[in-house]
């Protein structure tokens, strides 16, 4: 859904101000490559803290019979699990996004007389791709603040 909002705003604002896309397109695609790093390095640092949460709550052999022990290692293993997802996500929406760029660069010259519609088209892709790394990076630090959670629940326990 935000994909397809993402490409829609995108292609509207190329048909209604082709020239002024192109500068900002450029201009806010030029953060992806930023993006995708912050999320990655956020991802391996995120990974590392879960899977120390998951250790704290295994080594505690008091709890392995409460009732929430099950639910705490299905939400840690569950956890990350969708950081691995969205790190892969993003490397592949930025892949998408670079195929999109090399087809959009074919048709950015082209003699069109009226509206460049393959070079919006492929722009509009590269934006919605951009986007979306943008909400999964969001979700990515949001589950910093499940995993504090977890810890606070696994730390208060003790």
């Amino acid at each position: 859904m935000l994909y397809i909002l993402a490409f829609s705003c995108a292609l509207l604002f190329s048909y209604h101000a082709p020239e002024a896309s192109k500068l900002v397109f450029q201009e806010v695609l030029s953060a992806f490559i930023a993006l995708v790093m912050i999320v990655g390095t956020s991802s391996f640092a995120l990974y590392t803290y879960v899977e120390g949460v998951a250790k704290d709550v295994s080594s505690d052999t008091d709890k392995k019979l409460a009732a929430g022990y099950d639910s705490a290692v299905a939400s840690l293993s569950s956890l990350k699990k969708e950081i691995l997802v969205n790190a892969f996500t993003v490397i592949a929406l930025l892949l998408i996004e670079k195929c999109a760029h090399g087809i959009a660069v074919l048709f950015e010259s082209s003699g069109y007389t009226y509206f460049n519609w393959p070079w919006a088209v492929f722009s509009s892709i590269r934006i919605a791709c951009f986007t979306l790394s943008a909400y999964v990076a969001v979700v990515q630090f949001l589950g910093f603040i499940v995993a504090n959670e977890l810890r606070a629940v696994v730390s208060g326990g003790k």
